[in-house]
């Protein structure tokens, strides 16, 4: 009886233990995800930076109208842990990522988003957001995720406002039109 006792009430014990490790997660995120997806072992991603101030967050990405917090925090289901030793990206399915070691908060949440937009899930994630803001400026189906970009520093400003180092660059992100020169 008691071997059936202890059967029963192992998975509930196991259950709550989870359970407090995703609340301990949730609550050492600076800046919670506006969204989560219950369908995976953790509900949001994890962008861990080394950036310490909130307010860059605040920026503007690219020529949208909203601010880079919430296109990682809302699109792309991310909570923004600041503050970190190293940058990187904890998906959904628990799978870390090293991204860019960078200050620059565009720099990281751009290297984030394209980590993301690899992933499956993520992927679709990265189809809607550019298909209601960016659609006329980035064709998904022309992004090549292993693609080779010279070396040449020659920057052009993206018709999505971001600068690529190169056309080839720009091109294997999908961007349709892009102009000489960095983004103002």
């Amino acid at each position: 009886m008691k071997k059936l006792i202890l059967i029963l009430f192992f998975p509930l014990i196991l259950g709550c233990e989870a359970k407090n490790d995703f609340d301990n997660i949730y609550q050492s995120i600076d800046l919670a995800p506006l969204r989560t997806n219950n369908t995976f072992s953790q509900p949001f991603r994890i962008l861990k930076t080394k950036i310490s101030d909130a307010t860059l967050f605040d920026a503007k990405y690219g020529n949208t109208d909203l601010s880079i917090g919430y296109v990682l925090r809302y699109y792309f289901y991310t909570g923004i842990d600041l503050n970190a030793d190293s940058s990187e990206l904890i998906s959904m399915n628990l799978q870390t990522f090293s991204l860019k070691d960078s200050n620059d908060v565009l720099e990281i949440s751009r290297d984030a988003i394209e980590e993301i937009r690899k992933m499956e899930y993520g992927s679709v994630e990265y189809e809607e957001f550019i298909g209601k803001y960016l659609s006329d400026c980035i064709d998904v189906t022309k992004i090549q995720n292993d693609c080779v970009i010279p070396a040449i520093y020659e920057p052009v400003c993206g018709c999505d406002g971001f600068t690529y180092s190169n056309s080839a660059e720009a091109q294997c992100n999908g961007i349709l039109s892009f102009e000489k020169g960095k983004c103002d």
